[in-house]
Formats: C-alpha cells, sequence, structure tokens
C-alpha cells in the first residue's frame, strides 16, 4: 500500500510540475550522463548521488559529491554518474527513473553504488534492478533514526553500508546478512596538509542547531572562544571546500561538536577525519566507536562534556609540542587506514 501511494504521489507531482522533454530516454543517457569510461578490462561503477548539498544548488557541492564521487573518480574504474537530484528537478521522477533503470539495462555495470538521501527513485525500479546481474550497495547516513523509514529500500540490495553500530547489529538480528559496518573517512585526493600557520587557537566548523550553539555557549562562559564556520553562525554561511580545508589547515585545534540533527545521539562526522588529516588536532566527543578508529589521547582527544572541553583546550593550547605531536600521530594514521579510498575499496571486495 505504501508503495502504491509512494508512485501515485511521484505521477502527481509530475504532473504538477510539467516535465515535458521530447528527447528520447535514450538521447538524454547519451547527452546528459556524465561518464568517465576506461578500457573494457576495468570494472564500472554506477554511481547514485547528490550532486548538490541537500538537493540545493545555492548551498554548494555536496559531502557526498565532494568524498564519494570525487575518491570514485580517481580511482581505477570506469565511472558513470547519475546525479540523482539534478535529473529529477530536470525530468520529473517517473522518468528519472527510467532513465536509470535503462542506464543498468545498457551499460551493465559491476556496481551500483547508491548513497541514500531521499526516496526519489521509483521503488518499482529498485525492484527491477534488484533481478538484474549488477551488485548492487546502499550506504546509509542517518541509520540511528531512519531504520525503519528506509527498510523498503535497503532490503532491496545486495549490501547496506551503514555508519551505525546499532543499525549493523539490528541487521544482523533481523537476519539480514548483507550488511557492512563501516564509516566516514578523509578524501586524500582533495583534502591535505598544507603546513600553513595556524591563525585560530579553536575553530568549529559545521551548521548552527540549538545544541550546538548552546555548547559553544558553554565554552564561553568557560573563557574560551570559538571561531565558528558555517550555515546558520552570525555573518557566516556555507563554506566553500578550498575555505574549509584552509580552516582546518589554520587552526591548532579543530572542535567537533559531534550531536546529531535528530535525537540526542552522539555521532561520529566527517570532521573527525577531515581535521586530522588537514595536520589540527582534532578534540571530539567521547564515543565508544571512536577507539576503534583511533587511539585516544595519543592521535585525537576526546572529552565528556563542555566543561570538560575547555579544560582540555586551555591545556593543549599551552603546551604546543604535545598537541603538535598528538595532530601528527592523527595525520599518520588518517593516511594509513582512513580514506576513503580504501574504504570504498574493502566494501567492492565484499564479493
Amino acid at each position: 500500500m505504501i508503495k502504491k501511494i509512494k508512485e501515485q504521489s511521484f505521477k502527481k507531482m509530475d504532473r504538477i510540475k510539467g516535465f515535458i522533454d521530447p528527447r528520447s530516454i535514450e538521447v538524454i543517457i547519451d547527452e546528459d550522463i556524465e561518464k568517465h569510461l576506461k578500457d573494457k578490462k576495468k570494472k564500472t561503477i554506477l554511481y547514485i548521488g547528490i550532486r548538490y548539498a541537500y538537493g540545493h544548488k545555492n548551498r554548494g557541492l555536496s559531502y557526498e559529491h565532494y568524498n564519494f564521487y570525487k575518491t570514485f573518480e580517481n580511482m581505477d574504474y570506469s565511472l558513470i554518474y547519475f546525479d540523482y537530484d539534478t535529473l529529477i528537478r530536470k525530468y520529473g521522477k517517473i522518468k528519472a527513473s527510467k532513465i536509470l533503470l535503462d542506464i543498468v539495462d545498457q551499460y551493465q555495470p559491476d556496481y551500483l553504488f547508491y548513497f541514500h538521501y531521499l526516496d526519489w527513485i521509483s521503488h518499482s525500479v529498485w525492484e527491477k534492478i534488484s533481478e538484474t546481474q549488477t551488485k548492487t550497495i546502499i550506504w546509509l547516513a542517518d541509520d540511528h533514526w531512519r531504520y525503519e523509514e528506509t527498510r523498503p529500500i535497503w532490503t532491496l540490495f545486495d549490501l547496506v553500508v551503514t555508519t551505525d553500530k546499532n543499525g549493523y547489529n539490528n541487521r544482523i538480528k533481523d537476519n539480514f546478512k548483507n550488511v557492512v559496518l563501516s564509516q566516514w573517512a578523509y578524501n586524500h585526493f582533495i583534502y591535505t596538509n598544507m603546513n600553513l600557520q595556524k591563525k585560530y587557537d579553536v575553530s568549529f566548523v559545521g551548521q548552527c542547531y540549538s545544541k550546538r550553539k548552546e555548547f559553544i555557549n558553554l565554552l564561553k562562559k568557560e573563557g574560551i572562544y570559538v571561531e565558528t564556520f558555517g550555515r546558520g553562525w552570525k555573518n557566516c554561511s556555507r563554506l566553500s571546500q578550498t575555505d574549509l580545508i584552509k580552516i582546518y589547515n589554520q587552526s591548532k585545534i579543530s572542535l567537533n561538536i559531534s550531536f546529531a540533527a535528530k535525537g540526542d545521539t552522539i555521532q561520529i562526522k566527517g570532521r573527525d577525519f577531515e581535521a586530522p588529516g588537514c595536520g589540527s588536532l582534532l578534540i571530539t566527543a567521547e564515543n565508544d566507536t571512536l577507539s576503534e578508529y583511533f587511539n585516544v589521547g595519543k592521535e585525537i582527544v576526546t572529552y565528556k562534556n563542555a566543561e570538560d572541553a575547555a579544560l582540555k583546550i586551555k591545556y593543549y593550547l599551552k603546551n604546543d609540542t604535545e598537541r603538535e605531536k598528538i595532530a601528527k600521530n592523527g595525520y599518520d594514521r588518517i593516511m594509513r587506514e582512513h580514506t576513503f579510498e580504501k574504504r570504498l575499496k574493502k566494501i567492492l571486495k565484499y564479493w
């Protein structure tokens, strides 16, 4: 019943918006779909992800575009890019879904890698793709609060990748065996340690919402001033990727305020890998799974609450040698183990 309602809503919205394009789907695929095809010996990945942050062009390129698409682009595979927010705005959900199915039929990619954002692709198309020879992979970014919501989609994939340990364990309990626990990482094709002069004592990069703002204010009461950057902070908008990398490089300490956008969950964030990869000392919230990725205290520093964060920030601002040693250890660990290229290679070797 839910599936039928979604399909009907797709058709209704497409009628309202009046999507008309006289070209046949095969012409659209030839002209509009971005393809980086190498020799026939190379395996092909069909990557599906949004190009723009939260699907809005005025907010810049998305996290997944910079980190997943740009990594795949630099790996030794043929790559087809289904930029699904752009294509859906241009053609509507029904036609865009049909375009996707035709791409799979025409190119028969070895892998389909889908970074899930919203249910913009017809459920019936996912069902048809699941019956092909293409190995399908879905990466779920918000599993801690969208597990049940996304179940109708992820159960159709050959492999589910989640960054949430509970989501991983729940699937095992549900007898869904094709699941991998992975994590955010560092795209060394874009991010770099530029060894710039440190102009900020402490910085935080990220959207401003209630718990983050409250945390920054608590630090201010403890005598810690944090340079804040990102959408929602005073006199600041979303940073370009170039500026983001520079700020990490120019910060003695990069603070991570780890609250999820919804609920009270403490999440591992992309900046947990980006900041040390750019040569900054990461101070981030305690998280049970962080110790699986870092030697806490030697490669990164964690805090229990705002008061504890303030104490540690003050300590490491006074102790340059110790701060820089931990930052260097963190950088080395990132480059050894935590690049997106290493993560994605491991996922593609699942079979």
